[in-house]
């Protein structure tokens, strides 16, 4: 690689060496080493498809991607869960696909809702209907990674309204899973209006509390904890 290419090509969003394609080699191959093998992830309470496990490069991939502006990450994240989706998944139902809203004020802020980003890069790749639309977070809520389960639950109570009716049954799809609690207040909306909700997409699902303290070293440093904003 020439040095005008350190010029002409945008940085990797995690190395800063030039990359043709969002991340460079050496980070796309880290990241890749993040990848579940299994799809669906689960199955209980619903169907979870899951690009990787919210570790080592993944984990600041995302963390760039939300606090850092890095849009490209979101795309392209969107586009490898619809390469998945068509990849492994059975299901050709027309479904409809919404990302997980942000409240107008935390998206006034940032300028983008990652979620949709990766929702719209998905439907591209898959052909399913977006409604990026569908719900709106009608109340501003706290960070959830600073929440115990039972806290997560009641932070989200009543956060959700539904905007757009769609269709056919729903797929969400939102960056992070955890506990389910963001899903489970967004599917209480859905099924007020008799929408079913037949799996939630995401780019990344954290780790069992059991399996965390085995996880290897990170690839990159931690980054430091994002400031107190509802995701």
């Amino acid at each position: 690689m020439g040095w005008l290419d350190w010029w002409l090509i945008p940085p990797c969003p995690l190395c800063q060496r030039p990359a043709k394609n969002v991340f460079c080699p050496d980070c796309q191959r880290r990241l890749q080493a993040d990848r579940v093998s299994s799809w669906p992830l689960e199955t209980t309470p619903w169907p979870l498809y899951a690009w990787g496990i919210h570790r080592g490069g993944l984990r600041q991939a995302i963390y760039k991607l939300k606090y850092e502006g890095q849009r490209r990450i979101g795309s392209l994240l969107g586009e490898w869960l619809g390469s998945c989706w068509r990849e492994h998944s059975q299901q050709r139902q027309p479904y409809t696909v919404i990302p997980i809203p942000l409240h107008r004020e935390r998206l006034q802020q940032r300028g983008y809702n990652q979620a949709a980003l990766i929702s719209q890069a998905f439907c591209e790749q898959t052909g399913l209907r977006h409604l990026p639309q569908g719900l709106v977070r009608v109340r501003a809520t706290a960070a959830q990674h600073e929440l115990n389960p039972l806290q997560r639950q009641q932070n989200l109570s009543g956060a959700f309204a539904l905007k757009s009716i769609p269709s056919t049954p729903v797929l969400l799809v939102d960056d992070i899973y955890t506990t389910g609690s963001t899903i489970r207040a967004a599917e209480q909306v859905l099924a007020t209006a008799g929408i079913r909700l037949v799996g939630v997409v995401v780019a990344a699902r954290t780790q069992p509390a059991a399996t965390q303290a085995q996880t290897l070293t990170p690839l990159w440093p931690t980054p430091p904890p994002p400031r107190p904003l509802q995701t």
